[in-house]
């Protein structure tokens, strides 16, 4: 009667392990599928960002490119966008601003080359050596955003503004002097 207890307590505890295996095996595939079917609903989210912009516009597919490339610095890309877009808004309006329509070109002509050549590289790359070459990029194009803010910065300076011929005005005006 012993021996047979003995089995049968044996059996309950051979049970329990193979159902406890059987549940971890069972949510390490549930784990797996879900992650990759996460990964696949981020891979759609991305080429549907990717889609939205204008296919005639290099620079537009270029900024998105990047943005969607480089999806750790997502934030980085579109404050670099937007301090270029703000410089080409200027350029635009203003033809007679040489430093802003020269470096406006530069945004136009070299963005779309520089995002093409990184892709380019980072085609054949390592995931070490990819990553290595976005983040490259993202500090390029954040330079480039840098230096389209100062030029944006002095030219907004430079520019006589309503508000600024007031100021002049208040200035001479309560400025304590001899003559005053």
């Amino acid at each position: 009667m012993l021996r047979f207890l003995i089995f049968l307590v044996a059996l309950a505890a051979l049970a329990v392990i193979a159902i406890t295996l059987a549940t971890a095996g069972a949510a390490a595939l549930g784990v797996f599928f879900g992650v990759r079917r996460l990964r696949e609903r981020i891979d759609r989210v991305r080429m549907r960002r990717a889609r939205c912009v204008d296919p005639e516009d290099p620079l537009e597919t270029a900024w998105a490119l990047a943005a969607t490339e480089a999806d750790w610095a997502v934030s980085r890309v579109a404050a670099a966008r937007t301090s270029c877009t703000g410089l080409l808004a200027v350029a635009d309006a203003n033809p007679l601003a040489t430093d802003a329509v020269d470096w406006a070109n530069v945004i136009r002509r070299r963005v779309p080359d520089l995002v093409a050549a990184c892709m380019d590289e980072c085609r054949d790359a390592t995931p070490g050596e990819r990553r290595t070459n976005l983040e490259d990029l993202v500090e390029s194009l954040e330079k480039i955003a840098a230096e389209a803010e100062r030029r944006r910065d002095r030219f907004r300076d430079s520019r006589p503004s309503a508000f600024n011929i007031h100021r002049t005005y208040v200035d001479q005006r309560t400025r304590s002097g001899p003559l005053n």
